[in-house]
């Protein structure tokens, strides 16, 4: 594993680069995934009805978090903001956010409140859909900019032009990459004429 540079230089915790780590960290989710859903499925915490809705709801709460991920805290978080541009600048870098810090952000801000407040099967029900919403955006992403599998960076040529447009805008708009839904809402969606002459490239499908 190696670090990102002078733009992190100083923030050397917040996001790590190699292809080795930045693979890892799919399969870590994806092995926390199947687990939570076996969990949920088996009916052991409680209905597996209150689990699947929770799931369903913590999915569709993953995008508003990915939005605001996107436009708020990669643009105006300073630590974030200088990695972030890092990948701007060379989006087909193996960069990618420390598990451990993931997963701790991951416990501390949903899982621990919602089991203390709500109850087992909605608490693991939620992160099941969030783990869900972050490993495809991790994967979509992924696709996105390195063109590969193909058959799925076929499949996801909207998207992928989408965020070629956030990528050649300065950042100005399309911080959604699964989905277009709030930068609809909130009026961030770009045009093909608002693309500048690119200097932040993206990988297109």
């Amino acid at each position: 594993m190696t670090r990102i540079g002078t733009a992190a230089a100083t923030n050397e915790h917040w996001i790590a680069e190699g292809r080795a780590g930045y693979l890892a960290d799919f399969g870590v989710y994806a092995v926390l995934l199947v687990v939570l859903i076996a969990v949920g499925v088996s009916g052991r915490t409680g209905s597996p009805r209150n689990w699947l809705a929770a799931a369903t709801v913590g999915a569709a709460v993953w995008t508003l978090i990915e939005y605001g991920l996107q436009r708020f805290v990669f643009q105006k978080v300073p630590a974030i903001a200088a990695i972030h541009l890092v990948h701007h600048r060379r989006p087909c870098s193996y960069l990618w956010t420390p598990t451990w810090l993931s997963l701790t952000i991951l416990a501390g801000l949903f899982l621990a409140p919602l089991w203390r407040w709500a109850s087992p099967p909605t608490a693991l029900g939620a992160v099941s859909g969030i783990v869900g919403g972050y490993l495809w955006y991790g994967i979509e992403r992924h696709v996105i900019h390195h063109g590969r599998p193909r058959w799925l960076a076929l499949r996801l040529r909207n998207a992928g032009r989408r965020h070629a447009l956030h990528h050649g805008s300065g950042n100005s708009g399309n911080f959604g990459v699964r989905s277009a839904i709030w930068d609809v809402a909130f009026g961030t969606v770009l045009s093909d004429r608002e693309q500048q002459p690119n200097r932040e490239s993206t990988v297109e499908p």
